[in-house]
């Protein structure tokens, strides 16, 4: 893995029907599917997450922005739309508007827009992450063990 490694691992484990819960530090974070798709609808699904990590992030970093140039950021809003595809199934686009309660000049709004598209999510999602994938079985494991 290049990089500097995340410190722990994110674990995630199968609680019931369509439901998962993933331990991020000592946050607990719930999955679930809509109805639709065979779940309960208990929480966001985790393409919902996704979304809503990049809002989250975006939403921080206008924040900080307008924080440290004194610009008004009480009712910030970051809408994030996402457009699913097939073949391979993903999100197919995320569509970001934020929406800011000030007035931005130019060359204020060129920068913001700068800082929008340097969150670490939107550089995950618009440069790609390499993800590897093992399988570890779990007599293999404890023949490992033994």
């Amino acid at each position: 893995m290049s990089g500097s490694p995340i410190r722990k691992p994110i674990v995630v484990t199968h609680e019931h029907g369509m439901r998962f819960a993933a331990q991020v530090r000592q946050h607990r974070v719930i999955t679930d599917q809509s109805e639709r798709a065979g779940g309960a609808d208990g929480a966001p699904s985790p393409t919902e997450l996704l979304a809503a990590a990049l809002g989250s992030c975006i939403a921080l970093y206008v924040f900080q922005f307008c924080t440290s140039r004194g610009l008004r950021h009480e009712g910030l809003r970051v809408e994030v739309l996402a457009a699913n595809a097939t073949s391979p199934n993903r999100i197919a686009e995320l569509q970001v508007t934020v929406r800011i309660g000030e007035t931005l000049s130019p060359h204020v709004r060129e920068m913001l827009e700068r800082v929008v598209r340097s969150c670490p999510v939107h550089n995950t999602l618009a440069h790609g992450a390499a993800v590897s994938v093992a399988i570890a079985e779990r007599a293999k494991l404890e023949a490992a063990a033994s």
